[in-house]
């Protein structure tokens, strides 16, 4: 293969698969005479990553100590950033590159295309969690400088390829900042059309201010259109039909069934050119269309075809989003087997800097989700520290909090108190009081779950800490009054300290909390915290029961029912056994609070009819699609309850011999490991 500045056969989108064979087999590629530069651009486009850098390897080798070598041997680190993940050597690589290329004596053009390097390398340790987000500002800077020289040597094309990188970093970033890109964005469209040059480089640049047009202002019209960009899209090919079809599908609040049509079409157009990025995104949007649809084996098939593109091609980032997107679907169709491996997988990639930092919090959840707690554990423990050391507060305090989650539920109190502290340090630090709420909540919990499992009760202190974390969350939600943010914050609290105050036997205090909550999310039109409401309810009337009589126990069967009957109609297994475990557990209550033989036996029947309902449940229980509340460190209903506590109510009533029927494997809770909960809420 021969590198040429000069562009001797035409390279577009549409000429990728040519130009792999050719870099695959370089002795064919002595016919033809390729600009290296332009054919690295147009494969990492088409997120041929791997391609790229086979490419960038042989312009290297061929060019020896040539010093012309240096600009490739920074695609070399740039794509081996993106492939493997390691951002922070990778920018190091660019740094030392960027010194030399700048302040040696090279041309203009490697000057302009080093800046560019470097910018995307930053832009993607800062993406992807791994770089500090300041770091984007010196991006943002290193291209404005190179923006501002090419203009005013009149190099027009160079200057709005530039201009179109620096756009991307307002556009795709933490936060993004669509004015300025818009603004930028006009003006690259005016210099390429005044000079009627580059086609495709006007293409792009109203492609990507469609986007932004639509992002800055909510609305369906703007100064581009989609019969504009189909118009400048035809001559282009068929990659870019494609590429104007996801635009509008990316753009659609629903996919229509037109919008799907279109993006089917631009996958076949995809697929002919090996123009894997844009291959990528049609199965992403078709994957997750298909998810909200409830549609879950047709996603996961089509999340698969993703993780495959996304490694043929060597994008780790893109690799992230379809795993994960697999493994939701997975969990969702009930398919454990395949969700646990899912999930490994996710877990292995953490290895790599720029997996854990972009996606170390959703692998949390996710291994939080199958059950390994101690998986999940170390995962928050590198995510913790990861977000602590790029100075993201809001990240690190998530990752505290999910870390506290992972211990709590392996039972291990004191240190989900001290991860909740830190999470709570880092809310109160940068004035996020809905958040802290959630926070002081779980803290409570932990404090108090700490005094009952050494205890078997919680102490006057205990109760005075529990009660000021309380009162302190209270104040802080003052200022924003009736709010719906403010009431849902403050309602959740209410559910959490009503938990607590029925383990301290202050069940009149936590029926008083769930009433309160209770008529907050009637409000509000959470139907599933209602639901939860009733059922806590009735676990407060009935702790009130064993010292005021059988008429609580009878209002407590009235609550749980009403819990139970939205669980039911939900399919929420996990939730359904333990209601139903309740009311055996009235069910009995009341039996033994009557005098009347025929109204006992009513009752008690009413208690195996119940239990046997719960034994069910729990054959029952599954992968759920998420967790209420377990990757946020919040109680789930009666979180402590395990299956072990139907044993001895079997025993009680006769029904120890039944076995629960075995179906296929899901993910279930083992009665043994439930054990490390301690007792909980009964």
């Amino acid at each position: 293969m021969q590198e040429s500045q000069d562009t001797a056969t035409p390279l577009s989108r549409d000429f990728v698969p040519e130009l792999l064979r050719v870099v695959q087999n370089s002795d064919e590629g002595g016919q033809v005479t390729w600009n290296a530069l332009e054919s690295l651009e147009v494969l990492l486009d088409a997120g041929n990553t791997r391609g790229a850098l086979q490419l960038a390897q042989g312009v290297v080798d061929m060019l020896g100590d040539d010093r012309r070598n240096r600009l490739f041997r920074a695609y070399i680190a740039l794509c081996e950033v993106m492939i493997e993940g390691d951002v922070s050597v990778g920018l190091e690589a660019l740094e030392g590159i960027f010194v030399e290329i700048q302040h040696g004596g090279f041309s203009s053009v490697d000057r302009c295309w080093i800046s560019i390097l470097l910018a995307r390398a930053i832009w993607v340790g800062v993406y992807c969690r791994t770089t500090a987000e300041a770091e984007l500002f010196r991006a943002r800077s290193i291209l404005s400088q190179e923006y501002n020289r090419l203009r005013t040597l009149a190099d027009v094309s160079l200057a709005s390829k530039v201009g179109l990188e620096l756009a991307k970093t307002y556009v795709h970033c933490p936060s993004p900042e669509v004015a300025a890109a818009h603004e930028l964005l006009k003006t690259i469209v005016s210099l390429v059309g005044a000079s009627g040059m580059s086609s495709d480089l006007l293409f792009d640049a109203k492609r990507l201010l469609y986007q932004v047009e639509r992002d800055a202002s909510g609305a369906s019209e703007g100064s581009v259109g989609e019969e504009e960009l189909r118009s400048l899209a035809t001559p282009l090919g068929g990659v870019a039909r494609g590429l104007v079809e996801v635009s509008l599908a990316r753009m659609s609040t629903t996919l229509s069934e037109a919008r799907a049509q279109g993006v089917e079409k631009a996958l076949g157009l995809f697929q002919e050119s090996s123009y894997r990025s844009g291959e990528f995104e049609s199965l992403l949007i078709l994957a997750n269309t298909a998810a909200e649809s409830e549609h879950h084996a047709k996603a996961y098939r089509l999340f698969i075809k993703a993780v495959q593109v996304s490694k043929d091609g060597g994008f780790l980032y893109g690799r992230g989003l379809a795993l994960l997107g697999a493994f939701q679907s997975a969990a969702m169709s009930g398919e454990a087997v395949e969700a646990r491996r899912l999930a490994k997988e996710l877990q292995d990639e953490c290895k790599r800097e720029l997996f854990l930092g972009a996606f170390g919090l959703n692998v949390v959840a996710a291994l939080q989700l199958i059950g390994d707690a101690a998986a999940s554990l170390k995962i928050a423990t590198k995510c913790e520290k990861n977000f602590a050391r790029i100075g993201v507060p809001a990240l690190a305090g998530q990752a505290s909090f999910m870390l506290g989650a992972s211990y709590a539920e392996m039972g291990k109190w004191k240190m989900a108190r001290s991860s909740w502290k830190r999470s709570l340090t880092c809310d109160e630090v940068r004035r996020s009081p809905m958040s802290a709420c959630d926070r002081r909540a779980a803290l409570a919990q932990a404090i108090a779950m700490v005094d009952f499992t050494e205890k078997g009760t919680l102490q006057e202190s205990t109760l005075r800490e529990i009660d000021r974390l309380r009162e302190v969350s209270e104040q802080s939600l003052e200022p924003f009054g009736s709010s719906t943010a403010a009431l849902a914050a403050r309602a959740k609290t209410l559910h959490i300290h009503a938990q607590l105050d029925i383990i301290a036997k202050r069940s009149v205090e936590a029926v008083k909390s769930l009433s309160k909550a209770r008529e907050i999310f009637v409000q509000l039109g959470l139907a599933k915290d209602v639901a939860v409401s009733d059922g806590l309810t009735g676990l407060a009337l009935l702790e009130a029961a064993k010292e005021r009589g059988s008429e609580m126990v009878d209002e407590a069967i009235a609550a749980l029912q009403r819990s139970l009957d939205y669980f039911a109609d939900l399919d929420a297994p996990r939730i359904v056994w333990k209601l139903h475990y309740y009311l055996t557990v009235a069910a009995i209550m009341r039996s033994q609070a009557t005098g009347d033989g025929e109204f006992r036996m009513r009752w008690r029947e009413m208690a195996v009819s119940s239990l046997r309902e719960a034994m069910r449940e729990v054959g029952l229980l599954s992968l759920e699609g998420g967790m209420p509340r377990a990757s946020t460190g919040e109680g789930d209903f009666s979180p402590g309850l395990n299956p072990d506590v139907l044993e001895p109510l079997k025993q009680v009533l006769g029904l120890s011999g039944e076995k629960k029927k075995k179906g296929k494997d899901k993910l279930t809770i083992s009665a043994a490991s439930a054990k490390r909960f301690g007792g909980y809420l009964h």
